[in-house]
């Protein structure tokens, strides 16, 4: 049996006994392509296409929210931002489950409890109702399939694995394009609970192809920690999670906020609002894919995330400046084509330093994953809060959003300074 089939048939690979010559084999053999390699890519764009994708869309269902239940749009905010704090809240957990070798089980787990979130999200018609079903059941869900799957990129991928990653990552435009255009053309003939639940059936369809296609390369390490605090002594470590959670901090706002503001400060209707949607996930589609070509190329994803980032939230900025229908438009496409970078380029870049010790790079991407849980629970409702300080002018919630990326680009300036390997 050659080496390709060998990568192909068989997923995974035996560990040697001793632990550096084993992580030196396991680099070796990485294959970097092949049948296995690339089911895992499609694995990782239905994952982010269920995970993100339906996340970017909660404006659709922040506004509803808000119009129905007659809330304030910073406790309508708590619902999706509970499900991005549980995504990486649970990434340190999924993350030692996959090295401990429950990839597949908690794999599963997650798309059964995305599904039936978003189906009992349709039932819903109180607050606690859609806190539990889509803040919590989904982000739960959410969260257990995520972060092993963007850890399982650097044990099948090196030198393609920022292209990868960025492919991967692309489910969120695809997921953030197909979700608000099922709520543009159904939500007025069907209402609110069967456009949901159409929803659930794409997302159940979605985790029936991650479950039956994911694979784990590598054999189970039963022994390793949850927690790899010898990671900190890494100051690029470091320096790449204070980054990453400073971005996450601004970065995920103008989602849930936009079509609010576009209706009330440019004049748009609620069908012409989520458009806005559409174009700002759409965007993110080729951008994605041009901005891999150039971490892969020529930059690595570090360098490529610090390069896409400070103009994302100099975008952020801009956005003071918009007061019409023609600039909302041109705002928003701009905005969505360097946020869609930063966000493909941050996991990409969480893999890269995940990858210097593959066989616990499910936990060291987990560590960093649920350390920006926090940001991406306290950024939306911080900036619905200063909204409502400003009465209902968004000047203070642009201005903290956009620094907050901007600082956290600086922090991985610092991160790819104290790096001593090429950025890759």
């Amino acid at each position: 049996m050659t080496r390709s089939e060998y990568d192909e048939r068989s997923p995974l690979l035996a560990r040697s006994s001793n632990a550096a010559e084993a992580a030196k084999q396991i680099d070796s053999e990485i294959p970097n392509g092949g049948t296995w390699a690339w089911l895992q890519v499609l694995a990782g764009h239905l994952v982010v296409f269920n995970v993100w994708g339906y996340i970017t869309s909660y404006g659709f269902f922040q506004e509803y929210y808000v119009k129905n239940l007659q809330i304030s749009p910073a406790d309508a905010s708590w619902i999706g931002a509970v499900q991005m704090f549980m995504v990486h809240l649970l990434g340190t957990f999924s993350g030692r489950a996959m090295d401990a070798g429950y990839l597949r089980t908690c794999i599963a787990t997650g798309c059964f409890l995305q599904a039936l979130g978003a189906f009992a999200t349709s039932f819903g018609s109180k607050l606690w109702h859609f806190w539990l079903a889509q803040g919590l059941c989904s982000g739960i869900g959410h969260g257990l399939v995520f972060s092993p799957m963007i850890s399982l990129f650097s044990t099948w991928f090196t030198t393609k694995r920022v292209m990868a990653v960025s492919l991967a990552s692309c489910g969120a435009a695809t997921g953030g394009m197909v979700f608000p255009t099922i709520a543009y053309y159904l939500f007025d003939r069907l209402g609110f609970a069967w456009t949901v639940r159409l929803m659930a059936l794409i997302i159940s369809m979605n985790g029936l192809v991650v479950s039956a296609v994911t694979r784990a390369r590598i054999v189970a390490k039963k022994s390793s920690p949850w927690f790899d605090i010898s990671a900190f002594r890494e100051r690029s470590y470091t320096m790449f999670s204070i980054g990453s959670f400073f971005i996450f901090e601004g970065i995920y706002f103008a989602y849930i906020y936009v079509r609010q503001f576009a209706q009330t400060k440019t004049g748009f209707s609620f069908q012409e609002s989520l458009v806005l949607l559409f174009l700002m996930n759409g965007v993110g589609l080729p951008s994605r894919i041009l901005v891999a070509w150039v971490a892969d190329r020529y930059l690595g994803a570090v360098k490529t995330c610090i390069l896409v980032s400070i103009p994302c939230g100099a975008m952020l900025l801009c956005w003071i400046a918009v007061d019409t229908h023609q600039s909302m438009l041109i705002w928003a496409t701009f905005y969505g084509i360097f946020a869609n970078c930063a966000l493909s380029q941050v996991p990409a870049s969480n893999a890269y330093f995940g990858a210097k010790d593959p066989e616990k790079s499910g936990t060291r991407v987990g560590t960093i994953t649920t350390i920006n849980s926090i940001p991406l629970l306290t950024g939306p409702y911080i900036a619905g809060k200063l909204i409502a300080l400003n009465g209902g002018d968004y000047l203070y919630a642009q201005i903290f959003g956009g620094l907050c990326i901007i600082i956290g680009a600086i922090f991985l300036v610092g991160a790819q300074l104290a790096d001593g390997r090429k950025l890759n």
